[in-house]
């Protein structure tokens, strides 16, 4: 079964969720290693796409609290809090923008100061100052809060955001699916439901997005395949996501900080058969700052045939204990491309190729 499942896979069909399962929990890692890379060199080759990019993040208060976080705080009050107006998030921008950046990633804590009037002055003054800049903004769990806030439909919201200038959708807060894990991890968050309607209504509007796992918790191999189901089916309907993104939990400073975090093996065997498993998505997205560099450019062997962007100031990711740059270079991203045996290409957020003069770059 699962050799007949890794060459039916490499060879672009479709595998079952059992026989994810299967790959996932008994294939060797050199197998999956060579299925996997096999459908991603079939698709992209031996290129490596990256882009410029820098994070802006709002404000860091937020009423949902999840115990998986260590970026969020309850309220202004405590001393790590923080909250930018409109000026100076453009101000930044501005700033940020002689980096060469094509795209902000924009996001943050939910409260009721931030609704969604705010994005839509944020949005239209960063388009006014920054035209050519993409803005890769607000996962569906905040597409909902904000659209609540305002009683309003979440089409509305999103067709009110695309106006100001929403270019694309990232995609977190879907977390895991499972509603078991996300009572323990996650139990003020909006459930699976909501996550994929928003993103279906996104698609529906034109609005291309991203899609996440978090793993490496309290969720079995099980509730990782069925989340990806679940993905690969809105996927087969909409056709609206651009890249799947494996994202590894990391517990320091989080509620959950007792736990190990997944291990070397556990990223790669969860990278890998999502490039098998989504075989509807034209991209397999590594977080560099989560998986860590040396695993990142092991898993380009992996499937992984995009990486999440330079990240100047990401700070999500670096709320925890982890020891990853705040930022990578171009020169740097490239080095860890090539050390991966691959070949770097930086790419636009909508995955178009990207030519710079070497000095400019």
């Amino acid at each position: 079964m699962i050799d007949a499942a890794l060459d039916r896979a490499a060879a672009g069909g479709r595998i079952t969720p059992e026989e994810a399962l299967a790959i996932y929990e008994r294939a060797s890692l050199e197998d999956l290693s060579a299925a996997a890379d096999a459908v991603a060199t079939r698709r992209t080759g031996d290129l490596i796409t990256y882009n410029v990019n820098a994070h802006l993040n709002p404000t860091n208060i937020c009423v949902v609290g999840c115990g998986f976080c260590a970026f969020a705080v309850w309220t202004e009050k405590d001393e790590r809090a923080y909250a930018y107006s409109v000026d100076q998030l453009v101000e930044r921008a501005i700033e940020l923008a002689d980096l060469g950046i094509t795209e902000l990633h924009i996001v943050g804590g939910m409260t009721k100061e931030y609704g969604l009037e705010y994005y839509e002055d944020l949005f239209t003054e960063l388009k006014a100052a920054l035209p050519h800049v993409s803005l890769t903004a607000l996962t569906a769990v905040e597409v909902d809060f904000v659209a609540k806030m305002a009683k309003v439909s979440h089409r509305e919201a999103l067709d009110r955001l695309r106006a100001a200038g929403h270019d694309t959708m990232p995609g977190g807060g879907a977390e895991v699916f499972s509603p078991r894990v996300r009572k323990i991890i996650a139990d003020r968050k909006v459930p699976a439901e909501t996550w994929l309607e928003v993103h279906r209504h996104a698609h529906a509007s034109g609005l291309r997005t991203n899609a996440t796992l978090l793993f490496g918790h309290f969720e079995t191999p099980e509730e990782q395949i069925d989340h990806m189901r679940q993905l690969r089916e809105l996927q087969d309907e909409t056709g609206g996501f651009q890249a799947f993104i494996p994202l590894p939990f990391l517990p320091g400073n989080t509620d959950f900080s007792y736990l190990p975090g997944p291990s070397r093996e556990e990223k790669l065997r969860t990278i890998g058969v999502a490039r098998l498993f989504l075989d509807s998505f034209d991209h397999i997205k590594g977080h560099w700052v989560m998986l860590g560099e040396d695993v990142t450019s092991e898993a380009l062997r992996f499937g992984l045939d995009d990486l999440s962007g330079t990240l100047t100031e990401e700070r999500i990711a670096h709320a925890t204990t982890v020891q990853t740059p705040l930022g990578l270079s171009q020169a740097r991203m490239r080095d860890l491309i090539t050390a991966g045996g691959k070949t770097p290409a930086e790419r636009n957020t909508l995955y178009k190729p990207v030519q710079r003069d070497p000095v400019a770059a």
